[in-house]
């Protein structure tokens, strides 16, 4: 004879007093146990994989470089993953400075995505690493791009 009641959820067998438990009604808890954690674990709606919570929990990555004065280099970050997104900016210096003798902008931050970029910096066509330039000229109008002074330590941040 099964329970005289049931669990509200899963109907397993909720005996009183007088029920006789056989074992046909753990046979039948037991799968019904099975049968439930098994399509909750296989549930992809409510659970996410390992490489979704990977993607999730790690969507930016940051390093830095000295800039050695080329007009142009190539950063390899060791980025992991393929970047949409970059910042770069000098550490300890403005985004930009205009001097007051010659009114000249010169910038010490950029900004690149897949699409599109700010003077002097863009992605890698395998999305993992930067080219930044540093001019000696006027790139528009009275405006310099600096991301690769001499000396200078510069930060990225690289987003997923």
């Amino acid at each position: 004879m099964s329970s005289t009641n049931k669990t509200e959820n899963i109907s397993l067998n909720s005996w009183i007093g007088t029920d006789i438990p056989s074992r046909l009604d753990f046979n039948y808890d037991n799968e019904t146990i099975d049968t439930v954690i098994t399509e909750h674990k296989n549930d992809t709606i409510s659970h996410i994989t390992e490489d979704e919570r990977d993607t999730w929990n790690n969507y930016m990555y940051t390093g830095v470089y000295s800039g050695n004065g080329s007009a142009s280099r190539t950063v390899e970050t060791s980025c992991p993953f393929d970047i949409r997104f970059a910042v770069v900016f000098a550490n300890n210096r403005p985004l930009s400075i205009i001097t007051s003798s010659d009114g000249a902008k010169h910038n010490y931050s950029g900004f690149a995505s897949q699409t599109s970029n700010s003077s002097g910096i863009s992605l890698s066509s395998d999305y993992r690493s930067l080219t930044v330039t540093q001019s000696s000229a006027a790139v528009l109008e009275n405006e310099y791009v600096n991301l690769n002074e001499v000396g200078t330590s510069y930060c990225y941040i690289l987003f997923r």
